[in-house]
Formats: C-alpha cells, structure tokens, sequence
C-alpha cells in the first residue's frame, strides 16, 4: 500500500496547490447530490481532452448515470455513481478523493486498478545487483551492474532542465568507459515532461521530434490549442551513444512515458519490461460543492507519427514480468534480460 499512499498524498498537494482554479473555470452548483453531479460532469464537458481521441459520449454518459441519483441519495450512491461514469475514461490521471468520508480515494485506468508494486523494489535490487551504488542529488541512483555494463535508476522526474542537466552530467561521467547503459523508469509518480526532454538529448546526436501535445482551450468538442512540436536534439559535451536498454513497467506512467516516447525514437535504445501505465496528459485539479477533490486531463499527448498510448500504455520491444516471489528473493528478470541483451 505505500505506493498507493505515495499517489494519494501527491494528489492532495497538487489538489491544494490549484484551488484557486475553480474560481477561473468553475460554475455555480448546489451542494447536493444531483448538483454535485452536476459540477463534475460540466467541468469535465469543458476541461477534459480526451473524449475526441478515445471516442467517448459524455452526453450519454450523463443520460445514464445522472437519473440513478436524487436529492436524497447518499455520499456512497454518489461516489459509486461518479466512479463507474468516470471508469468509461479508463484514463489513469482521472482521480476523485471523497474527503471527509470513509469512502476511498478512486484512481482511473490501468493505473488505478493496481494496488502495490510487485514487480520491483529499487531497494532490494541496490542489495543484489549494485557493488558500489551512487546517487546523485534527489532523482538518480547507479552504478556498474556487470563488466562495462552501467545501470541508472531514474526515480523522479519533478524537475526542469536546469536540474537534470545537473544531474546527469557526473552519471555520464561515471559511464564514459561503458559499452552500453540500463536506464530504469520502473516506479511509481510522474513529473515534468521537460525533465525526459533534457534527460533524452543526452542520448541523441541529431534533432528528433518525439512528441505533440494540445490542449483542450474550450467548450466545443474541437476546442484545443495549436499542436505543440516536442524535440530532443544534442545536448551538452556528455552524449552516450552506444547502446542503451530501457526498463518499464506498469508503474511508469505520465512523464516517465513520455521520456519512453523520447527514448524509443533513438536506434541504440531497446525497451525490455512491462507495457507502461497509459496516462499521459497533464491534468488539473478540481472541487466539487462538497469539497471532494477531483483530476482532469485535459489534453492529447501524441507520437511523432500521431499515435497515442492513452489508455494503453507503450509495449516495450522485450515482454518480461517478474514474478513477486523471485524480486523478494533478490532476482530481477527484467534486469537480468537487459544485461544479457547488453553483453
């Protein structure tokens, strides 16, 4: 459950933190359980980016779920009836926490549905696999994991440029002499998606587009903005382009992803591991009358070649699952498979 409560109190601080914006975009409701309803489903009408790609009648949702509540209805009857319309998202940055009740916090998507991570414990695997582990100031931890072979695990991407420039500098450094590099997104929380960008184009020795993202900008259905070209092009005098195998999992999600989409246009990168979480869009944070707290994504995140992994999440080039049992007994096969491939 500590993955779970990591997300759940991650949400309260981003929820906190954009309160303010219900006054911008928010409409008047009665603090009752059909205006509650109300104020979710509109906000979501106005906010939400994706029902265009994923196809979704947020019309009908509204014609089947909304007559199931009354003014006597119960904060149970209403949760219930906001998490099973909101379950039609399947969007893992779909979030609604019911404070000030015994009620659980509700997450979207693959995302959601999982409760611990079983196929990775960082800790366990420094023990087994790391001689001589470094970390660097707050997002990376690596070392030598087999003969010329580096290993770096990216904890955290809740940073800017400014930032991972730093600290991928004495990484690259310390891999000068490696033939090849394990990059481990696998673990739970997302970020800046400026942190893979830099991250990225220490990897690349030519410009590359990887990514478009536009945002919903109004009520109509095809009210975004202007589709936002993301690059990644030669950065610094570090650059590491042997091979490099990148690790995922179900836990890597939002901008862990879309430091995947960076990684996976670059040749000498080949992706072992689980499919990824799935949710990419930024979202923003909301309130209900009743003061419940809920997320919004409210954009598309595409490929260079106009794909999207909403809902699905990216497939590595290599499917392998640990098994709980084996990563509580000190092997990771996801590991193992990348150095094999690198040796």
């Amino acid at each position: 459950m500590k993955n779970t409560t990591i997300i759940i109190a991650t949400f309260f601080i981003l929820f906190l933190s954009s309160a303010c914006e219900k006054q911008i975009f928010g409409l008047e409701h009665s603090n009752d359980p059909l205006g509650n309803f109300d104020a979710l489903w509109e906000e979501y009408n106005q906010l939400y980016g994706l029902f265009r790609l994923k196809g979704i009648d947020w019309d009908a949702l509204r014609s089947e779920y909304r007559p199931r509540l009354s003014d006597e209805s119960t904060d149970a009857e209403l949760y219930q009836v906001l998490i099973e319309m909101l379950d039609h998202l399947n969007d893992g940055h779909v979030g609604l926490i019911p404070v000030e009740t015994d009620l659980p916090s509700y997450f979207g998507g693959t995302f959601g549905s999982l409760d611990t991570m079983a196929d990775f414990d960082l800790d366990i695997l420094t023990e087994n696999y790391l001689t001589d582990p470094r970390e660097t100031d707050f997002a990376m931890r690596y070392d030598f994991v087999a003969d010329n072979i580096g290993y770096v695990h990216i904890d955290n991407f809740a940073d800017g440029e400014k930032a991972f420039d730093k600290e991928i500098v004495p990484v690259l450094d310390f891999f000068q002499s490696a033939d090849g590099l394990i990059i481990d997104v696998r673990g739970a929380g997302g970020g800046e998606d400026i942190a893979g960008k830099t991250i990225a184009s220490y990897f690349t020795d030519q410009e590359r587009l990887y990514m478009t993202t536009t945002i919903k900008n109004g009520p109509g259905p095809e009210d975004f903005t202007t589709p936002e070209q993301w690059f990644i092009s030669p950065r610094g005098d570090r650059r590491f382009l042997k091979p490099v195998v990148l690790l995922t999992n179900r836990f890597t999600i939002s901008a862990r992803e879309t430091f995947c989409l960076a990684m996976r246009t670059l040749p000498q990168v080949t992706t072992v591991g689980d499919t990824t979480a799935g949710a990419f869009s930024n979202q923003i944070n909301r309130e209900m009358p009743n003061g419940w707290g809920y997320s919004v994504s409210i954009g598309e995140w595409r490929t260079a070649d106009g794909a999207s992994f909403e809902g699905q999440g990216i497939p590595p080039q290599v499917l392998v699952r640990n098994k709980r049992a084996d990563v509580l007994n000190g092997k990771d096969e996801v590991l193992e498979k990348a150095i094999e491939l690198l040796q």
